[in-house]
C-alpha cells in the first residue's frame, strides 16, 4: 500500500502544479486559448478525486477487500451521475 500512496501523492502533486500553470496562463491570455486553458485547470481538478477512488477501489480489489471496492465504485458512480446532470442541466 505504500507504493499506491506515494504513486498517488506524486500523481496528486503532478495534476495541481498542471492546473496551476493552466489557470495562471488562461488569466495571463485572452480569448479562445484563456477559455480553454481555464477549462482543462478545472478538468484536470475534477477528474483528480474521481481517479483517486478508482485507483482506491482497484486497490481494495486486489488486496480482496469487496466492500470497500464496491462501496468505491457507488461513489464514483453517484460522481458519474453528477457530471451527467450538471452537464444535462447546463
Amino acid at each position: 500500500m505504500t507504493s499506491l500512496s506515494s504513486f498517488l501523492a506524486k500523481w496528486t502533486t503532478t495534476v495541481v502544479v498542471l492546473a496551476a500553470l493552466a489557470a495562471s496562463a488562461g488569466v495571463i491570455t485572452s480569448g479562445d486559448i484563456a477559455h480553454t486553458l481555464n477549462t482543462a485547470a478545472l478538468v484536470l481538478l475534477g477528474a483528480l478525486p474521481v481517479l483517486r477512488v478508482i485507483a482506491l477501489a482497484v486497490s481494495w480489489a486486489r488486496a480482496g477487500d469487496r466492500r470497500y471496492a464496491a462501496a468505491a465504485v457507488m461513489l464514483v458512480s453517484l460522481m458519474a451521475a453528477g457530471v451527467v446532470m450538471v452537464a444535462v442541466w447546463r
